[in-house]
């Protein structure tokens, strides 16, 4: 890039095309140094603006980055970077419309823009709206096809083979990249991989030592293998470093209930449910664990919070029309059977028929 600004005399374009570099590295000394060039040459020219902006972005400086992304607006409304500054600040100021307007404007000037479809899949992960990030992350994908990051993002999101496809590319371009080893050592866990994904958290470990999401990640696999022990050790080292993550939190749940703690594990099972915010896994598992101990008043107040927070969910509305079985209340029993037939995701319908065949 160097190369190319003295081929190109310089110019603003090329000066801000130099300082791209430093935009993708996140660093903001960098890249304030490389906007020190654009403001020498032209102080007022909206590139230098949009610099500045972007400069500011980078330090999470949205107040600082606001005053230069309208400058840049004002000078230049229809440029297709000036409106993806616009839509990343309103993202960053957690302006969820206005951002998502921003993109969808950009869209439809520049259909074929993957750094648009990439920011608004970002806007939807903060939502969140798994379903609307992936099929953003896999537009802005389809436009740019070796962009590792959109690897990454929509490799999180996907399942099966195609994630582990989609992280091993990220990583064959990128190989140091700790987070995308422990997202590929993820997939590989959920597809029963349990050696595999040991292995990737360790090396990840062994890089880095005190990264919480790869000690979180390497307890979820060691309790696959039953090593509850170590497990704990692992998921609560995680947990010190990153206390928002669901899915450890509920792995700790899981370690809980095997060892039988079982407040410490209704415990868990809160934290966890509190984390989740939008699903109903945690959840649902309390309930069946409550039910396991017969204590079904617990279940039934676990599991009605589950099918409140997702009534289109099969499994909630199954294991809750399980409790109030058990609690004598055929006939709602049978209304949720019902719902739990016609609901979404995985459970065993024929054992959901059976059921409801056995109350008629």
């Amino acid at each position: 890039m160097k190369q190319s600004a003295q081929a190109r005399g310089q110019s603003l374009e090329a000066l801000y095309d130099l300082a791209r570099v430093q935009f993708a590295a996140d660093d903001y000394p960098k890249a304030r140094s490389a906007c020190r060039a654009l403001t020498a040459k032209d102080r007022n020219a909206m590139l230098t603006d949009l610099c500045m902006a972007r400069a500011f972005l980078v330090w999470r400086r949205a107040s600082r980055a606001h005053e230069y992304v309208a400058s840049a607006l004002a000078k230049a409304p229809n440029d297709p970077d000036v409106i993806l500054a616009d839509a990343d600040l309103k993202r960053v100021m957690s302006e969820f419309d206005a951002s998502r307007a921003a993109y969808q404007r950009l869209i439809s000037i520049d259909p074929n823009n993957a750094e648009a479809y990439f920011g608004l899949g970002q806007l939807y992960l903060i939502a969140p709206d798994n379903e609307a990030a992936r099929k953003a992350f896999a537009a802005a994908l389809q436009n740019a096809p070796d962009w590792p990051e959109a690897m990454y993002e929509l490799g999180k999101l996907e399942t099966g083979t195609r994630a582990v496809s989609l992280l091993e590319g990220a990583l064959a371009a990128r190989p140091t990249w700790s987070e995308a080893r422990v997202a590929l050592g993820a997939a590989r866990l959920e597809n029963g991989e349990v050696d595999a994904a040991e292995a990737l958290f360790r090396q990840v470990l062994k890089a880095n030592p005190k990264l919480p999401l790869a000690h979180a990640r390497l307890g979820m696999a060691l309790a696959a293998k039953r090593d509850y022990a170590n497990a704990e050790t692992e998921l609560k080292r995680g947990l010190e470093g990153l206390p928002n993550d669901a899915d450890a939190a509920l792995w700790l749940a899981r370690v809980y209930a095997q060892t039988e703690r079982n407040e410490d594990a209704f415990a868990a099972y809160r934290n966890a449910s509190s984390l989740e915010k939008t699903g109903s896994r945690a959840l649902v598992e309390a309930g069946i664990f409550a039910m396991k101990l017969q204590r079904n008043t617990l279940a039934q107040a676990f599991l009605e919070k589950a099918v409140e927070r997702t009534p289109k969910s099969a499994a909630a509305q199954a294991r809750f029309a399980d409790v109030l079985l058990a609690r004598g209340e055929k006939a709602l029993a049978k209304q949720h059977y019902q719902l739990a037939l016609g609901g979404e995701g995985e459970v065993d319908r024929q054992d959901v028929q059976r059921r409801l065949a056995a109350l008629k």
